[in-house]
């Protein structure tokens, strides 16, 4: 079965997802640069442990703060 399309149709789509993907990058780009830079170092193990258990309660855990947790058990 062979749908055909216009050719008006198919270049109109063919612009959509590069304009959504193009949009879509520019997207994850901006959000990395407005991300602050912490440094978990400088909380205690306990500390950290506790600011880990409140932020996954509401899931805004960073992954980043979620590793650097597993990180130190398993230095211990």
């Amino acid at each position: 079965m062979h749908i055909n399309i216009p050719k008006m149709s198919a270049r109109f789509i063919i612009i959509s997802l590069i304009t959504a993907g193009i949009i879509y990058a520019v997207r994850l780009v901006e959000l990395n640069h407005t991300l602050p830079e912490i440094t978990y170092q400088d909380i205690s193990t306990a500390e950290l442990q506790k600011e880990v258990e409140r932020l996954s309660q509401n899931g805004d855990l960073p992954f980043p703060m979620g590793m650097e947790l597993m990180k130190r058990w398993v230095q211990r």
